[in-house]
């Protein structure tokens, strides 16, 4: 049995693929190590940029490649194809603009070596066209191995930083879990999820991962769709609220997100229509979970916050 999958979905990644492909294979061969690459139905050149790639690898690199085509199913369907054909122990996920670090399956054997934490968090940066880089997150307060104890649920879920990419799972977790098919933001509706079922997770505070800044990307367009799946991700969590009252910092902050990108995109009839039929206050949740001040200040004021913040914002008070 394999150790990790590293699962990357491919789609109209031309500019960035070949980037991605050699910070995997400079760590390869590592026979405890698969790679599967699902080709989503793309229309350029990438996936025939990925074979000739391939083709030009050792035998011992190339045959730890497994390559799927699919039907356009978006990148949620890509990754649930690649979790239907993965055999290792922890799925990893690598978004095809994105960078591996030099280290990345090092340090996480050398961390599975010693323990088997159902999640493995690490820290990842920015990186621009250029090749520069900056933070990316704050780093976890505590490193090491840690029980997903109350407080500890608490610290996570009120940072929301549910990015697949930025830890390791064990497959087990996703058993009943899936990304829902062609959202956008299909992170939010499923990791936090996973976290839910986990009973333990190691930290490490290492940069293991080069985050694209991508202007074309999927979700840096604030299309209609893409507010409407943020929207859903909240509805989503209203619906677990009750069994879970651990989602409510997550719930207030991609609520928040949601209707200050509609602000912004569609206006302030639409958005206070939008925030008026979500309605957080009917749920009578438990505002001590929430430890974000900006989230509690949303939820105490809804969009009349965040109509102030964006006039304090363009009279430069506020950044």
């Amino acid at each position: 049995m394999k150790k990790i999958s590293l699962i990357v979905p491919v789609y109209r990644v031309e500019k960035y693929i070949t980037a991605c492909l050699e910070s995997i294979c400079e760590q390869l061969p590592e026979p405890s190590i698969e790679i599967i690459v699902v080709n989503d139905g793309t229309p350029d050149q990438s996936m025939q940029m990925v074979k000739r790639f391939l083709a030009r690898q050792n035998i011992a690199v190339a045959q730890q490649f497994i390559c799927i085509d699919q039907e356009n199913l978006g990148l949620s369907g890509a990754r649930n194809t690649g979790l239907e054909q993965a055999q290792g122990e922890y799925i990893a996920f690598l978004d095809s603009d994105d960078i591996l670090k030099s280290n990345y399956f090092k340090t996480l054997l050398n961390i599975l070596a010693k323990q088997s934490p159902d999640l493995i968090q690490f820290c990842a940066e920015r990186i621009d066209d250029v090749g520069q880089t900056s933070v990316f997150l704050k780093p976890m307060p505590q490193e090491g191995y840690l029980t997903l104890n109350e407080p500890q649920r608490l610290e996570i879920f009120n940072r929301s930083a549910w990015f697949s990419w930025l830890r390791i799972y064990k497959k087990q977790l996703f058993d009943g879990i899936r990304f829902p098919v062609r959202k956008n933001y299909e992170d939010a509706y499923t990791t936090p999820f996973l976290f839910l079922k986990a009973q333990s997770i190691y930290i490490t505070n290492q940069v293991l991962l080069q985050y694209r800044i991508n202007l074309q990307g999927i979700t840096a367009t604030k299309s209609k769709k893409n507010i409407d799946d943020l929207g859903g991700g909240a509805l989503c969590y209203l619906q677990h609220i009750k069994k879970y009252p651990i989602l409510t910092p997550t719930l207030v902050s991609i609520s928040q997100s949601y209707i200050y990108d509609s602000l912004n995109v569609e206006g302030f009839k639409t958005a206070y229509e939008r925030c008026n039929n979500l309605n957080l206050k009917a749920y009578h949740l438990d505002e001590h979970l929430i430890l974000n001040r900006g989230n509690r200040l949303f939820f105490k004021f809804g969009i009349w916050f965040l109509l102030l913040d964006k006039i304090l914002r363009k009279l430069g008070i506020q950044k």
